[in-house]
């Protein structure tokens, strides 16, 4: 016996993506910040947190590379 469903409108949902989305991996010591949908054009360090731009110079992305290292200075 055929199971017939429609996927088609389970798919279209799950493509409308919500910003921001965070996202932490404790194994990694890494944090990241999805601003906004797009390709990374170009990217930039400063003071530990990395920043991604798409091609009009918005940024996509923040991420911090060493959490553990960062919670440190803010401290400090």
């Amino acid at each position: 016996m055929a199971r017939h469903k429609r996927s088609d409108s389970v798919r279209k949902k799950d493509l409308k993506e919500k910003f921001p989305q965070v996202y932490f991996d404790k194994d990694s010591d890494f944090a990241a910040i999805k601003l906004a949908p797009g390709i990374e054009e170009k990217s930039y360090e400063k003071d530990g947190i990395l920043f991604s731009e798409d091609k009009s110079g918005r940024i996509i992305e923040i991420q911090v590379l060493n959490v553990s290292q960062f919670k440190k200075q803010k401290a400090a």
